[in-house]
């Protein structure tokens, strides 16, 4: 039961990161294709791993669940800017 509420925690985590990468607004920032390549990148991983463990099932600890919400609380404080992940303003 405790697996399934782990698993449940890190598919919704996966996926919130994926969904704010794709809903980055570029307003004025410049355009960067490696910066984006590495946002398909990133999108592609986290709906995969999301998708991997619907279906596939695999155990998810809590370690797993806990990493996933670390994704997705850095994400969502960068507002989806795979850039401002990388690099920050001093």
């Amino acid at each position: 039961m405790i697996e399934f509420l782990f698993q449940l925690i890190a598919v919704i985590a996966y996926m919130l990161c994926g969904i704010r990468i794709v809903c980055f607004n570029r307003n004025d920032t410049d355009f960067h294709r490696g910066y984006s390549f590495l946002a398909t990148l990133l999108i592609a991983s986290f709906m995969g791993q999301a998708v991997h463990i619907l279906f596939f099932k695999d155990p998810v600890t809590l370690w797993d669940a806990i990493f996933a919400v670390l994704l997705a609380v850095l994400i969502c404080r960068a507002k989806g800017n795979v850039a401002k992940l990388i690099w920050s303003t001093s």
